[in-house]
């Protein structure tokens, strides 16, 4: 027998399949999506925290260019003009004091945007200088009075260079807007001081969660510290605004791991889903292995063993699918049905063997021969050489039928009617007209194939049974089919004692067995057990009382079916 060409497992072949086309795109998946969330959403939330900031120290550089304009209402009210040049003509500086201390109240007292504001006249800055405190601001105006002796210097310095421009100094936290007023002739009436209210213009910087630290300038000099001090290591984003009076700059110290907290939960999702994934795929591997890899190493078992000879093996393998559970279903039916094939074929062959050893008994026995002998003798005494010839080719022919030397188990009904009438004709030579054969056999029906002997067995037992000692008898032979069968009946009128039906029944019972029967008495139970063993329980041969003494010997073949 060839030998199957060894190949990869089915095993090795859906691991790498699953492998390729399932894990390793998983797994790629898994790797873009830890990629996007470590840079692409890095990056996104590095450029949403820019445009956060940058709209919020826009707000702040609008909301200080307000406080740029409010620093030029007094050049717009003809107020401080008026008292300066009536200042000029009178000389009643308690005059301008007045007039002057009540417009920068008005204008300043109930601005929120301003803690405190101071002007002084250039002609004498420390003697002659106005100031108004919010009241919302917690200081008193001793206190700014106290604090302004100390900040007036720098803040001289800071105006002398502005001219009609704008200037901010930051003096240890507290940023002054500073600016020159001056009268009609472009001479400098003195300078106004605006204390920033610092958290009112960059309270939303504060505000940003991811911000360790943030930073403002609006000057070269003035850096103003709005949240924390910045890390070393730390990234730094810096923004700018520019206005027509002033150029703002913020920077602001990225806390990455809050920027980025919002984004720790897909850390957890990552997690959950390489989990899932590595229960799924050891999920897999047990189904493959419990569903398809054990029923398929079971059938591979049981083949082996039907190849090695152990006709019958069954598996046993629940995995709870139908294909497989038909597949083992299947496995076991073709395994009972080969050993049940093996087991008839067997059968078969031990019943014919012994049929031809038992035809060679009933036809070839000392009595029979003899008999033979004896009329062949006597017919050769009393005529010529045609009967001698004619009686020695028929028993030829049922020496030839008995031996079987071609081993076929079939032949046409033709073929074995010739056994039949080389028997009848031995037969008739020796009964005479004691005996009267009818036959009747349709020609449609000598194509039909049947056992070899099947029918001589029990056309030799009418004939004995028929006929007795000193008697006459008549035999019939006489065929037609019925549905898939072939029915072969052989009458004889010898009839039958109750002794003779206990006897037959015995002898065609299935469980019967012949090795324990006389040589004489096994011909019909043989035909029985072949019938039955070649075509079926179906099938087979009874024996039954007809009308009067009539004895009807039926034999059932079954036919091939068409297609």
């Amino acid at each position: 027998m060839e030998e199957p060409r060894r190949g990869r497992s089915l095993r090795g072949q859906m691991t790498f399949i699953i492998l390729l086309c399932w894990l390793v795109p998983m797994l790629l998946a898994a790797g873009a999506l830890g990629g996007y969330l470590a840079f692409g959403l890095g990056r996104q939330s590095q450029r949403a925290a820019a445009e956060q900031f940058q709209l919020n120290l826009r707000m702040g550089a609008d909301r200080v260019e307000s406080a740029v304009e409010a620093s030029r209402l007094p050049s717009y009210d003809p107020e401080l003009r008026e008292a300066w040049n009536q200042y000029r003509q009178e000389g009643n500086y308690a005059l301008l004091y007045r007039r002057c201390s009540a417009l920068f109240t008005r204008l300043y007292q109930s601005d929120s945007r301003f803690r405190y504001a101071v002007f002084y006249f250039s002609d004498d800055p420390e003697d002659r200088a106005i100031t108004v405190v919010n009241g919302s601001s917690g200081a008193s105006e001793r206190q700014v009075r106290e604090r302004w002796r100390g900040d007036l210097p720098a803040v001289a310095e800071r105006a002398a260079g502005l001219d009609t421009a704008v200037g901010f100094l930051d003096r240890d936290g507290q940023v002054y807007l500073v600016r020159n007023l001056l009268d009609s002739g472009y001479q400098t009436i003195g300078v106004l001081a605006l204390a920033l209210n610092q958290p009112y213009y960059f309270e939303d910087l504060s505000l940003l969660s991811w911000a360790s630290a943030v930073s403002v300038e609006l000057g070269p000099d003035t850096v103003l510290a709005v949240k924390g001090e910045p890390e070393a290591g730390e990234g730094v984003l810096e923004v700018s605004v520019s206005k027509r009076d002033f150029l703002l700059r913020g920077r602001a110290a990225v806390d990455y791991q809050a920027l980025l907290a919002g984004f720790g939960a897909y850390r957890y999702v990552l997690g959950a889903m390489a989990l899932s994934l590595l229960l799924l795929l050891l999920f897999t591997f047990r189904f493959f292995r419990r569903r398809i890899s054990q029923p398929i190493r079971a059938l591979m078992a049981g083949a082996a063993d039907i190849q090695k000879g152990q006709w019958g093996r069954r598996i046993d393998c629940r995995t709870g699918s139908r294909e497989f559970e038909y597949l083992t279903a299947s496995f076991n039916r073709m395994s009972a049905q080969l050993q049940s094939q093996f087991d008839c074929l067997y059968q078969e062959e031990l019943a014919r063997r012994d049929a031809q050893i038992k035809a060679l008994q009933s036809h070839i026995n000392p009595h029979f021969l003899n008999n033979t002998l004896e009329t062949i003798n006597w017919q050769a005494r009393i005529s010529g050489d045609v009967n001698v010839s004619k009686m020695i080719e028929a028993l030829s022919t049922v020496l030839d039928a008995a031996l079987d030397r071609k081993g076929r188990p079939e032949v046409r009904l033709s073929e074995e009617m010739t056994y039949v009438n080389a028997y009848l004709y031995i037969i008739s030579q020796r009964f005479g007209r004691r005996l009267t054969v009818d036959i009747d056999l349709p020609d449609e029906l000598m194509d039909c194939m049947v056992p070899r002997l099947i029918l001589q067995p029990v056309i030799e037992n009418a004939v004995e049974h028929g006929i007795g000692p000193g008697g006459t008898g008549r035999v019939a032979l006489r065929g037609y089919l019925q549905g898939g069968f072939l029915i072969l009946e052989i009458e004889n009128n010898g009839g039958l004692s109750p002794e003779d039906e206990a006897h037959i029944a015995r002898l065609l019972s299935p469980d019967h067995d012949m090795a324990a029967e006389p040589s004489g008495n096994i011909g019909i139970a043989n035909v029985n057990q072949r019938l039955r063993i070649l075509y079926g329980r179906s099938c087979g041969l009874s024996i039954f009382r007809g009308e009067g003494d009539l004895v009807t010997a039926r034999l059932t073949v079954a036919l091939p079916r068409e297609g």
